[in-house]
């Protein structure tokens, strides 16, 4: 198979103009300037950008279908409505629920997704669906009761139903697994660090929100403020760290490089330093954070000291959408109006949605550029609509103009996942029928 586009973004080396791209048996064979080569294999999508898929470095996807049901702020209160939806929904929900985000990131050019599960239906979701990405399982634990080994055989039993579930899809190459304590606000210390602890031993990644608001800073600090308000009236117990979340991370041995924390976006001067010196990653989620009235991460300067960042759409109950060139464009723009600095470069934000993602989950030898041998994981964003004229920078382009509605094709490993606006291994019409179905029992 052949794909040309008027340009080509390899990502690892200059753009090619009027460039295509060879495809054979699921990886890329050759990329080069437009041929003369005619059969019935060649996709010309003419004025369009072809590049790699995209990774969105976090999500919630099971929490698709709550859409529009958590309007609350500030974070605090928008927590304790997200608790109390899902109380409300049934079991059922949460797949179909997953397999909707899971098109929806498709739709917009996605390859590759990390994604927190409390329900843990992510790994089901993806494989079905022809993704790959990363499943963390959170983990919960706040009450003395269940105790930490209890947790701790709980979540053994999840992940061995996770692996049994990537056996059954012959998908574990393409779908890895992770753990997730959810945060130092419900996940108590001594749960922390039997976890921490636990994936060393499974040589299993973490995922860690921290840092997200000014709520958990209080409570981290000073033992104050609303989640510590909320610990007192439910008469638990919690040992108060007394220094910044991530500090405590630090402190608590939870910190390595195979540790991704979420949002950051409280992150102190000392706590970044504390972050080079450990090798964490961050997942910077811009638009859940302005919507959620937590602030503006300092993006630019964990850059600069060299702590790697992804960029996540996080859930749809918080950021409205999955729509990861929405999050792109918030990012880059959010950033500029905070800093005062065109940094990062049109060109870095693209590069942090594609090579750089894949080398924060250790899979840029397989995707994140488009290079002969890697896997043909590939979009192709239309560039017809008029606010794509006279753009001489694709990169700019992208950043400043695309949206996922441009997005003309999605592949996966070889496999074409979508095409002008047509799914190939997902029934959307059916799955959006059902997944209304169990938001009207919710909202009742």
């Amino acid at each position: 198979m052949i794909l040309r586009a008027r340009w080509v973004l390899p990502i690892s080396r200059e753009p090619l103009c009027e460039g295509e791209v060879v495809v054979e048996g699921g990886q890329i064979a050759e990329v080069r300037s437009r041929s003369q080569a005619s059969s019935r294999e060649v996709l010309d999508f003419d004025d369009a950008i072809l590049m790699p898929a995209l990774v969105n470095g976090h999500c919630h996807l099971e929490y698709t279908a709550l859409r529009g049901l958590n309007d609350r702020t500030p974070f605090f209160e928008w927590i304790r409505g997200l608790v109390e939806l899902k109380a409300k929904c049934p079991v059922e929900l949460w797949l179909p629920s997953a397999l909707l985000g899971a098109a929806e990131l498709i739709a917009s050019g996605v390859g590759f997704v990390s994604d927190n599960t409390d329900a843990g239906v992510s790994v089901e979701a993806l494989a079905r669906v022809g993704l790959r990405g990363r499943v963390y399982q959170e983990v919960f634990g706040v009450e003395p009761e269940p105790d930490d080994a209890a947790v701790l055989r709980a979540l053994t039993a999840k992940l061995e139903a996770h692996r049994q579930t990537l056996q059954r899809y012959k998908v574990s190459e393409r779908i890895r697994l992770g753990i997730a304590p959810h945060a130092i606000y419900t996940v108590r210390d001594s749960l922390m660090r039997a976890v921490r602890q636990y994936a060393r031993e499974q040589s299993l990644p973490l995922s860690i929100h921290a840092s997200e608001s000014s709520e958990e800073v209080a409570f981290a600090r000073a033992g104050s403020g609303s989640f510590a308000e909320m610990l007192a009236q439910r008469k638990i117990a919690y040992l108060h760290p007394r220094v910044p979340p991530i500090e405590y991370l630090h402190s608590a041995g939870v910190l390595e490089p195979d540790v991704q924390l979420v949002h950051a976006t409280r992150a102190e001067p000392r706590e970044l330093e504390v972050m080079v010196r450990t090798g964490v990653s961050v997942a910077h989620c811009p638009r859940s954070n302005a919507r959620l009235l937590t602030g503006v991460a300092p993006v630019n300067s964990m850059r600069r000291l060299g702590i790697p960042v992804v960029l996540g759409t996080d859930s749809a109950v918080s950021a409205g959408n999955l729509d990861l060139w929405e999050e792109l464009r918030y990012a880059a723009l959010a950033q500029r109006a905070a800093t005062y600095a065109a940094a990062p470069s049109w060109r870095d934000w693209v590069r942090i949605l594609t090579l750089d993602g894949a080398r924060v989950f250790g899979v840029d030898a397989h995707i994140g550029s488009l290079e002969v041998g890697k896997c043909a994981d590939i979009t192709v964003l239309r560039t017809r609509r008029l606010a794509y004229t006279s753009m001489p920078d694709p990169y700019a382009a992208l950043v400043l103009v695309a949206h996922s509605a441009d997005v003309a094709l999605t592949m996966v490993n070889g496999q074409i996942l979508y095409r002008d606006g047509q799914f190939t291994t997902i029934d959307v019409p059916r799955l959006r029928q059902e997944v209304s179905r169990w938001t009207e029992v919710i909202s009742a």
